[in-house]
């Protein structure tokens, strides 16, 4: 399994998904973006996905899938198009519907999704350098299309997540090949309480 973080959480919930992933037999794997350096945040994206084929490679790995929250949503459907046939399966929680700034922005965008378009360095949920760098990556005008990631895609979508509202979950189905909803009750935060369920389901 290869999962891909929130800009939001830069991965502290590893040792549960790690946990959960143990009892089911999965290989838990992630990268590291902090430590991913690319000249824009534009294409920190593209930059990420390009390192995941080559550690795929790398690794000799024949099939894995693919799960991504939130923020990380875009950088696993990227990784997923690239890998092509090696990704059998993508799963997205909360998942970013889309980019936030641009021509194609996402219409009606939740107040904290409107926070996340316009982050600065003196924004307040910046850390520094690198967390300023995710944040722009994730809002920017996304460089790879959605249409091309043909494997399935299940996403999973809370019923009081105020911050990616289920309307805006089904424009992200609606925008790709091949995918479903799974919905759950919850907020945002559902998939922290909830690894064994969605990870059984992989």
């Amino acid at each position: 399994m290869l999962y891909f973080h929130s800009p939001a959480s830069s991965g502290e919930e590893l040792n549960d998904a790690a946990a959960a992933a143990a009892e089911l037999r999965l290989r838990l794997l992630t990268v590291r973006r902090p430590s991913i350096v690319c000249e824009e945040a534009s294409r920190l994206i593209d930059t990420v996905a390009a390192n995941v084929a080559a550690i795929a490679d790398a690794l000799g790995l024949k099939s894995l899938v693919v799960l991504g929250w939130s923020g990380g949503a875009p950088y696993a459907l990227a990784a997923s198009a690239r890998l092509g046939s090696m990704a059998t399966s993508i799963h997205l929680v909360s998942p970013l519907p889309g980019s936030l700034t641009g021509s194609d922005a996402v219409p009606g965008q939740s107040e904290r999704l409107r926070q996340v378009a316009t982050t600065t360095a003196t924004s307040s949920w910046v850390s520094g350098p690198a967390a300023l760098r995710d944040y722009q990556a994730v809002a920017a005008p996304w460089t790879f299309d959605v249409r091309d990631v043909g494997q399935p895609v299940t996403i999973w979508s809370p019923s009081e997540d105020e911050i990616v509202p289920p309307p805006m979950i089904e424009r992200l189905r609606q925008r790709l090949p091949d995918a479903s909803i799974v919905e759950v009750a919850g907020d945002h935060g559902w998939l922290t309480e909830n690894w064994g369920t969605v990870l059984s389901r992989l």
